[in-house]
């Protein structure tokens, strides 16, 4: 009031009577009191004036009713307590499930990689040799920098007793590449990445606070690694971790094993690389296939079929898991419409609960726009509460994600709520409730006031508008559960023909651990040889226990594979011989691992060093290299060996074993003895150790026997068989159980809706079925009444379902296995849950029904 005096005490005092004047009069006309303002103003006020005025008096009013409604809102939803927490509950499991969901998303998918300028990295999908990364680095006009690593374990001396540590084999440029800053120290240059050079280590800040005890001087000090002494140059900063593993110290590769750093045809480093300024994918593609020709050129018996592929680093951390990760995005929005469906419903129930007193309001003067803010009004504040909620929701979500992670979801330390996730919130809490909150406003305020005050006001349009709406809704609500629930059981179906592979072993009572021998003390076959025979003589000593050992444990998911030639079959080009995964054993490996043997005979202590080399082949070997004749008997070699051909007879044939996985295919394997392998390098090895028990005392007796023959060598990773495999399942149960989970509350949100759509319906027909029982309507043909119309609005809903299954779930194919996303079973399974679920929550009202006394429906009206 105050400020409209000082606006018009800058006007004319003439001219300010006249507008009085006329404004009064436009009231008595029928006006508004802001309309009749608006009106004197343009016609006797000076045009920037009547600008400013008409601004003041409209934004005064309409923010003055604004915090009304809001003041209003505030005290009358505590009123209605069930109405509220209800709503509030329908919407914070929605956008709670969406936010926890969207923080994974966000983390793993939206948020940049913490390097410098990361648009610029890409890497080379396939593994490279270190001379092939040095020759791209000479012969490059793409990239800036590049380099690679390989990741594997060493021994460290130092802790209280022998481990394991990741250990990242680099070339100088690689760690530039990522735009690394070291926290303390220097890091490795070119001129000390020579063979011969000095032994340097770079730590992590992990290493440097568990191992080194966070010296700040630590740059300087000497570790033992493999039986070596390292001179510590740098620590990393603790936000530094490499794209896609775990290293705890990086050292140079050529420094480390200049044979593996020479070494053309061992493919096993990672390779990153910046492109330069300006310089496109396609370009940098055009660039490293022009290399790959010169180098096939070069080195054909090495190169010969190299076709490197390259792809955004971003795009090469998350390609697995997008897909699985947007299916499971789009089936929680599908959630959230559940939800909000139910909000709406409550609302117009609200609206139709709260009738009279809109009905007053009308008659008082309040305008349509006037009813539609207050109704809009309350709709947003529940959204905005649903959305303060659903963090809450959100927070515990997002845990139980992280909990339930397989292990190969990226960039997990990324995953937390940040300012994008809260604006995603706010966003979804104020669409929703201005969205799902229009409707029931614009029917709450379609009151026509002549009509509500008459006795029979019941039966207006906006109740039959209302009305129909409602059952949209729930057809909707129906519609959405059956497309979730037939993906969640695509997905579980999917599982259990994974989970009930046969891995090509029995897993039971079986307990693995890796070893490795440092090359120091270990360079020799007969050493290497000699410890294991003496270690797998006295575990089997054990009471109960039959232990082996395998380069490769299956399941792994990493095995080295070998060229070959067959002998007697025509030559093949170099660098194009055939390629198996190859296996090293020693003791009985296939019985203690329960691989059965289909043809031939196993490996005996004969099969040893000095002795005809024999080989053990797998039934994927047999069907693609010896389809139509026995390979029992043929001879095989590795492609490239130089010297006097070293043949190997084939002396068996065992049964596939997954190595990669239980929903990947088998590859040709060749199993060899340890003992005749003339690979020095293969100092690695995993013990495969069946015993009825396999508690943890048995893992320390284990300790024990291997300490005992050498007291410096580390155990690490150990797991029982059972655990491995669970791990390899770990991605497909993360998309089933999230999935699972979305489906059972669609379904619940969605029974829901069927039960309060219908409990709604039976409140209003009370007179009506007050009416028919007086009239002799028996109990039956009231149940037929009420089941008739929920099950009408069940059926909409299941067809428009399954169309929408047909069409959403083959969006998902990718996460099936060994099902079809129209699996017929699935899909009638479906149905007949959805069915039984809306029959059981249209009977509960049904019920009510036909309990409904005619006096008291009569004397209801």
């Amino acid at each position: 009031m105050n400020r409209r005096k000082r606006m018009l005490n800058d006007l004319d005092q003439d001219i300010r009577d006249h507008i009085e004047l006329e404004t009064q009069d436009n009231i008595a006309h029928g006006m508004s009191p802001e309309e009749a303002r608006y009106a004197a103003l343009r016609k006797f006020g000076n045009v920037t004036r009547v600008q400013e005025e008409t601004r003041a008096v409209w934004s005064s009013a309409w923010l003055e009713q604004l915090l009304q409604d809001i003041r209003l809102g505030l005290r009358t939803l505590p009123k209605s307590p069930g109405f509220t927490a209800v709503a509030i509950l329908t919407l914070a499991l929605g956008i709670g499930a969406n936010t926890a969901i969207f923080s994974v998303i966000n983390g793993v998918l939206l948020s940049p990689l913490p390097y410098k300028n990361p648009d610029q990295l890409v890497v080379i999908k396939e593994h490279d040799s270190l001379p092939n990364v040095m020759d791209i680095q000479r012969q490059t006009r793409a990239f800036s920098q590049g380099g690679g690593i390989n990741v594997d374990k060493m021994d460290y001396i130092g802790a209280s007793e022998p481990v394991q540590v990741r250990v990242g084999s680099v070339n100088a440029g690689f760690l530039e590449t990522l735009g690394v800053q070291p926290m303390l120290g220097r890091i490795i240059s070119p001129g000390e990445d020579v063979q011969g050079g000095p032994r340097l280590a770079m730590v992590s800040n992990y290493f440097w606070q568990n191992y080194l005890g966070s010296d700040p001087h630590a740059a300087g000090d000497t570790i033992q690694l493999g039986g070596n002494s390292y001179t510590v140059i740098c620590v990393m900063p603790a936000s530094f971790a490499l794209p896609a593993e775990h290293a705890d110290v990086f050292v140079s590769l050529v420094v480390r094993d200049p044979r593996a750093g020479a070494e053309r045809d061992l493919h096993f480093m990672h390779t990153y690389w910046r492109l330069r300024e300006g310089v496109t994918l396609a370009q940098a593609q055009a660039d490293i296939a022009a290399i790959d020709r010169r180098l096939a050129e070069q080195y054909p018996a090495d190169e010969k079929e190299r076709k490197s592929q390259l792809v955004p680093l971003h795009e090469w951390l998350v390609g697995d898991v997008r897909s699985a990760l947007l299916v499971l995005f789009g089936a929680v929005g599908l959630v959230l419409l559940i939800a909000c469906a139910n909000f709406a419903n409550l609302l117009m129930m609200r609206a139709v609960a709260e009738r009279q007193e809109l009905v007053i309001r009308a008659a008082l003067g309040a305008g349509r726009g006037r009813l539609i803010r207050k109704t809009l009004t309350e709709s947003l504040l529940l959204s905005v509460f649903g959305g303060l909620a659903g963090l809450l929701f959100a927070k515990w979500g997002t845990s139980l994600l992280l909990a339930l992670r397989p292990e190969e979801l990226a960039r997990l330390s990324g995953i937390h709520m940040d300012t994008r996730v809260l604006l995603f919130v706010l966003v979804v809490s104020v669409l929703t409730g201005v969205v799902f909150g229009m409707a029931p406003a614009w029917i709450a305020a379609g009151v026509d006031v002549a009509e509500a005050l008459k006795e029979s006001g019941r039966s207006t349009t906006a109740s039959t508008m209302g009305h129909n709406i409602r059952k949209i809704l729930v057809t909707s609500e129906v519609a959405v559960a059956v497309v979730l629930l037939v993906g969640a059981g695509l997905l579980i179906k999917g599982f259990s023909r994974l989970r009930s592979m046969n891995p090509g072993f029995n897993s039971a009572n079986v307990m693995t651990m890796y070893l490795q021998l440092p090359t120091t003390r270990y360079r020799e076959i007969p050493k290497q040889t000699q410890f294991r025979r003496e270690l797998l003589t006295r575990l089997n000593s054990l009471p109960g226990v039959q232990a082996a050992m395998v380069t490769d444990i299956p399941l792994g998911g990493n095995y080295v594979g070998h060229r070959f030639v067959i002998d007697g079959r025509p030559p093949v080009a170099v660098g194009g011989e055939p390629k198996v995964q190859t296996l090293s054993v020693m003791g009985d490996y296939f019985h203690v691992m329960q691989i059965p043997l289909r043809v031939g005979r196993d490996f005996t202590p004969l099969d040893r060093e000095k002795q005809p080399l024999v080989a053990v082949v797998n039934e994927e070997m047999v069907r693609e290299f010896f389809p139509h004749e026995s390979p029992i008997g043929a001879r095989i070699r590795w492609a490239g060996d130089t010297g006097p051909p070293q043949w190997m007879t084939v002396i068996g044939v065992v049964a596939d074993v997954r190595h990669s996985g239980l929903h990947q295919p088998t590859d040709p394997a060749v199993y060899t003895p340890f003992s005749q392998s003339d690979e020095g390098w293969r100092r690695f090895m995993t013990l495969a150790i069946r015993a009825p028990d396999t508690s943890p005392g048995l893992v320390e007796e284990v300790k024990k026997q291997i300490w005992s023959v050498d007291s410096l060598i580390p155990v690490s990773d150990v797991h029982a068989m059972d655990e491995l495999i669970a791990v390899s399942l770990a991605q497909q149960r993360f998309n089933m159980l999230l999935l699972g989970l979305f489906a059972v509350l669609a379904l619940i949100l969605a029974a829901v809706g069927i039960y309060g759509a219908m409990a709604y319906a039976v409140n209003q027909r009370t007179h009506e079925i007050g009416i028919r029982t007086a009239l002799g309507a028996q109990r039956r043909d009231v149940l037929r009444l009420v089941m008739k119309d929920g099950t009408k609005i069940a059926l909409f809903g299941i067809a428009s379902g399954i169309a929408g299954a047909l069409a959403l779930t083959r969006l998902m194919a990718s996460l099936l296995f060994e099902v079809k996303p129209t699996d017929p079973a699935t899909f009638a399974a479906v149905t007949i849950l959805l069915a039984l679920v809306a029959l059981a929550a249209c009977y509960i009202p049904a019920r009510r029904a036909m309990r409904v006394d005619p006096m008291v429906a009569l004397r209801y009206e």
